[in-house]
């Protein structure tokens, strides 16, 4: 509402002043600033993505650890039961030493010494896990303090732009008021010859106005590395070349507007396409799956890439980014 009773106000300020230029840069620094709140809400939005995959990491090791120690509870129970019977084909041995108390003392031995290797390794496994599973934790507990920072920091951004609108709504104000003060004060017209042929025929021609320079687009540091990580997870993912058994029949994308885009299947349940996006807060339809995305205004109309990870199909994940980013990577 303080927006647009500001805008009310400021074109009120125009129209008497003439103050055209003025409001044109106004509106272009709110709306800058506007963009990298939506900028900073974007890259938040590909944190907590990040967070969710983690998660989903966390449980998958979860469920491993399990598995893993049961496997070594069993394992240690061979174990146990392998060495009696190695220490009794022994005393058979020492007893009764013939061809088959030899040969059962060495399938025993053998036996035992399988056994030990097979509670070994388990050992190993859950060392590996563990690991695993701590290095998890460590990226979740650091991309969850990102999110915190990245909330202080939208949070800041907001302030600012409210700050910004209420210093512009004030001088707003102010203008309509000068204006009013000055359409009350009688004023008389002056007097203004008419232009005579030679002053007419003197004036300068207004000179071709000047091609633009193209605006360079402005890209967050944190979107530069989401996108970094994201195309080295890819090209690790499929570096065997093993493309895998296709998960869907068919997988399309359903934008806010327009007709459905399929994917591009690259394999290891990764999927890929290419499509322009419209700015705002938008809901992305993939098959049954909704995934809620920002785009900034800034990139209104230009094309993302989709990538679809669905690996898990309980919880898929949806990764977007501009495709222009994709010329600053080197």
């Amino acid at each position: 509402m303080a927006l647009m009773r500001y805008c009310s106000l400021l074109m009120a300020s125009v129209v008497v002043f003439g103050g055209a230029g003025a409001v044109a840069q106004t509106q272009a620094t709110l709306s800058a600033e506007k963009n990298r709140l939506a900028r900073m809400e974007q890259s938040q939005e590909n944190r907590m993505v990040d967070v969710e995959d983690i998660e989903n990491e966390l449980v998958s090791y979860d469920y491993k650890l399990g598995r893993a120690k049961d496997a070594l509870t069993k394992a240690r129970d061979h174990y146990q039961q392998s060495q009696r019977e190695y220490e009794q084909a022994k005393r058979e041995d020492k007893q009764n030493h013939n061809s088959d108390s030899e040969r059962q003392l060495r399938k025993a031995k053998h036996a035992f010494e399988m056994a030990e290797r097979g509670v070994d390794s388990r050992k190993r496994r859950i060392e590996i896990i563990e690991s695993s599973h701590k290095d998890l934790k460590t990226q979740l507990d650091e991309a969850k303090n990102a999110i915190a920072q990245g909330d202080m920091r939208i949070a800041g951004q907001k302030r600012k732009i409210e700050q910004m609108v209420n210093s512009m709504l004030a001088k707003a104000d102010a203008a309509q008021h000068r204006a009013e003060a000055k359409k009350a004060a009688p004023v008389q017209k002056p007097q203004i010859p008419a232009p005579s042929v030679a002053a007419v025929k003197a004036a300068p021609k207004a000179a071709p106005q000047e091609a633009k320079p193209e605006v360079q687009r402005e890209i967050d540091p944190d979107l530069l590395d989401y996108v970094k990580r994201e195309q080295a997870r890819l090209k690790k993912l499929l570096a065997d070349g093993d493309e895998g058994k296709h998960t869907f029949r068919s997988l399309d994308l359903d934008p806010p507007r327009g007709d459905e885009i399929p994917f591009e299947f690259l394999g290891h349940n990764q999927y890929r396409l290419v499509a322009p996006v419209e700015a705002g807060r938008q809901i992305y339809k993939i098959n049954t799956w909704k995934f809620r995305r920002t785009i900034p205004a800034d990139d209104d109309g230009v094309r993302y890439v989709f990538i679809f990870d669905g690996r898990r199909l309980s919880r898929p994940r949806l990764i977007m980014y501009p495709e222009y980013v994709l010329s600053r990577l080197d």
